[in-house]
């Protein structure tokens, strides 16, 4: 148990049999918020036993609102939601973090809003003691409230609640401000590691700990919200950019041994694109657990990469039917205690728990041309049985159904009727000539059985090689669109539990290139698709127009140092001029991402 790190997870040593009986008058390490509680009536610790163990519940991407214009699946992402700040309570955990994503949209519906405030409000205030504190700058590491709730004397916590922002709920607009800061200022949440970055620049960010201290136990939280992946991806590239702030002190009093260093990140990690995702490489080695947010897939048991522990909770909500997202939802209680001395590293362990009321949920590939019974004998050539190719469907369909209830958690039979019907999707190959069927006239042979009858079906036909003309694929895809019915962009990765507005952001980056390429001779493309997405998922309405001003000022500004006021008559010289500070501006981006 004493050996450092050398295995994937290190159990928790066995406690001690006698413990010392806590001296209340020597005790300097207790949590100014532990010592205001008690004041106040002398409030219970949740865990008496041990002043040492600290105990946090860890989840990821919740996407609160996320379907709420459905009216079977509007609720899901907050029965979820609530089970997990139920755990927290039932398991009396010290802290909760999340990892990303808790809004699934931008700016929240109102709606949405206020039931994720009344909910929170539930749970996180109290009078239950909080048994930890916080030895870091609190204005650096909370600049907008300059203070960590459970010490604002106006209100009581009992569930300190610290969370970075994902892709989803990510800050915009001129003052750089998230849905998350609506529930940090009504003291709701601990939101931190939001790093401003402006211009089309590289940058620059400074990675700064939220020290936590329980007792003998040190925790040092590291907190990185979504940044874009390709800029983020040239940062860590390039040497000093990114710049990590290690605890300690001037005295060596507090070795950098015995504290345990956990960060919260929110980024691609599966590779879809050269240089658009994060690799785990380019995480200190010295990182103990790495919580990854953004990917919905659970892979919660740790993976070492390079002596860091990378922990991936997954979503605690299905938002995109891909075979990704049909396993088990589940969070995670890490559990830090110190070494036997004070220069060892901490135990720890990380304990998955399996959420109970999440809708069921099962995936299915199947190829029609392996199931021969689909093929009319009687017709000449062997033609295919239409009817033969709908009642396999139907029985798989079903089957499927069967499958999904019987592999419910235990707690989805205590909701309602409507929140128990399972979500359904197969994925049928017509590779071999097979023709497809009307999804929305199946569907409706299921409505009250299923979640989603109108998109339980998803046709595709198998990949073939790419190049040449059009092919036979191409136009069954571009076919089926305009039927509208149910087709798979090949290019996307099956398993991406984000396929959706991957695809649309992908459909972005294409027209652009296709239609605006060769006519574009300031504006360069990244940052145009920057901006578009702004505009589409951050209703940042300015945000083009921004892009445009911005960019005509920095080639004004270029132009007036290079060139005289005489030597700028001419429209052609003008040209020349911006399109050598357009080439220059090119290599200098490529030797950055260099």
């Amino acid at each position: 148990d004493n050996k450092p790190f050398s295995r994937r997870v290190l159990k928790m040593p066995e406690r001690e049999e006698e413990e010392e009986e806590e001296d209340n008058d020597d005790d300097d390490i207790r949590g100014r918020g532990q010592k205001r509680e008690q004041q106040r009536g002398g409030k219970k610790n949740k865990n008496k036993n041990d002043p040492n163990l600290f105990r946090i519940l860890i989840a990821t991407d919740n996407h609160l609102g996320a379907h709420e214009r459905d009216p079977i699946r509007k609720n899901d992402s907050f029965i979820a939601f609530r089970e997990i700040l139920e755990t927290a309570k039932k398991e009396k955990v010290d802290a909760l973090f999340l990892g990303g994503d808790l809004f699934d949209q931008n700016k929240p519906s109102r709606e949405t809003l206020v039931q994720t405030m009344d909910v929170l409000r539930e749970y996180v205030f109290g009078d239950d003691a909080i048994e930890f504190e916080v030895v870091s700058d609190q204005s650096i590491n909370f600049p907008n409230r300059g203070i960590v709730n459970f010490e604002d004397e106006n209100v009581n916590v009992a569930l300190p609640i610290f969370a970075i922002h994902g892709n989803h709920d990510d800050p915009s607009g001129q003052e750089n401000l998230s849905a998350l800061d609506i529930l940090s200022s009504c003291s709701l949440i601990n939101y931190f590691g939001k790093h401003a970055l402006s211009g089309s620049n590289t940058g620059a960010i400074e990675l700064k700990p939220v020290l936590l201290r329980k007792g003998e136990t040190k925790l040092a939280l590291y907190g990185l919200g979504w940044i874009r992946d390709q800029r983020l991806h040239q940062m860590m590239a390039s040497k000093g950019n990114v710049k990590w702030i290690r605890p300690g002190s001037s005295d060596e009093k507090t070795p950098l041994a015995n504290w345990f260093n956990l960060m919260l990140i929110h980024q691609n990690r599966v590779s879809h694109a050269p240089k658009n995702s994060i690799s785990e490489r380019h995480l200190p080695n010295w990182m103990d657990l790495v919580v990854w947010g953004h990917e919905h897939e659970c892979l919660i048991e740790p993976q070492l990469f390079d002596g860091v522990s990378v922990s991936q909770p997954g979503s605690s909500v299905t938002t995109s039917l891909v075979e990704a997202e049909s396993g088990t939802k589940k969070i995670c209680i890490l559990e830090l205690k110190p070494g036997k001395e004070k220069k060892d590293p901490p135990h720890w362990r990380l304990l998955p728990v399996p959420l109970q009321t999440t809708r069921p949920y099962a995936f299915k590939n199947v190829s029609l041309a392996e199931q021969e019974d689909l093929l009319n004998e009687e017709e000449d050539g062997g033609g295919q049985d239409q009817e033969a190719i709908e009642n396999f469907l139907m029985i798989t369909v079903n089957g499927m159904i069967k499958e999904a209830m019987q592999n419910a958690a235990s707690g989805v039979k205590k909701l309602a009727q409507l929140n128990q019907l399972p979500l359904i999707r197969l994925r049928v190959d017509l590779t071999g000539g097979f023709q497809s069927v009307n999804v929305q006239k199946f569907g409706q042979k299921f409505v009250g059985k299923v979640a989603n009858p109108s998109d339980m079906l998803l046709f595709h036909k198998s990949k073939k090689k790419k190049g040449g003309n059009k092919d036979e694929e191409d136009e069954f895809n571009e076919g089926m669109m305009k039927e509208n019915i149910n087709v798979e962009d090949e290019d996307e990765d099956l398993d991406d539990a984000r396929a959706g507005p991957r695809q649309d952001q992908k459909r972005i980056e294409r027209l652009i290139k296709e239609r605006m390429d060769k006519g574009l001779q300031i504006l360069d493309i990244p940052n145009l698709m920057n901006s578009l997405d702004d505009m589409v998922n951050r209703d940042d309405n300015k945000a083009v127009k921004t892009l445009c001003e911005s960019t005509m000022k920095h080639f004004q500004r270029e132009l007036a140092s290079t060139a005289q006021p005489s030597e700028l008559i001419e429209a052609s010289e003008v040209q020349r001029r911006v399109q050598e500070l357009t080439k220059k501006h090119t290599q200098q981006q490529q030797q950055q991402q260099q």
